[in-house]
């Protein structure tokens, strides 16, 4: 495959206005555009039965995150406590600066931390931190140092 354009990741949301609030004001997402998906479409590409809305979201290095809200809030889903004990997706990777402030924005708009704090010593030749977005998807932060 020769790849076009920055990865996109669809991420199904309940509540669009704090899921689009929380990756715009801690993760630094811009949105890009903002589109009502038809129902026809949803359903031949099996991603919905009744379309949904959904908002591109840009990081500063172009990867982009689609939050989808379908008319009826889809279930929340539990992440595991250990994250390898399952198949699929388990977590984002964000490369940061100033960590501890990141981490004291997302705390200050819903989310919750996973990890042990002490890993924010940098003992381990990096800073870094698990949390959960306010939906429970769970992001990880890394600093270098």
């Amino acid at each position: 495959m020769e790849q076009i354009a920055p990865l996109e990741v669809g991420l199904p949301v309940i509540d669009m206005e704090k899921m689009h609030d929380f990756y715009c004001r801690v993760l630094s997402f811009e949105e890009v555009r903002r589109a009502d998906i038809p129902p026809e479409l949803t359903q031949a590409l099996t991603a919905g039965a009744d379309g949904y809305l959904n908002v591109w979201l840009r990081s500063p290095y172009g990867e982009i995150i689609k939050l989808v809200r379908p008319p009826v809030a889809p279930e929340r889903s539990v992440a595991p406590a250990a994250l390898s004990t399952r198949t699929g997706f388990g977590y984002l990777t964000f490369y940061c600066k100033n960590i501890e402030q990141v981490l004291a924005e997302a705390e200050a708009h819903g989310a919750t931390v996973r990890s042990d704090r002490g890993l924010l010593d940098g003992r381990i030749g990096v800073k870094l931190i698990f949390f959960e977005d306010p939906e429970g998807n769970v992001i990880e932060l890394v600093e270098p140092m």
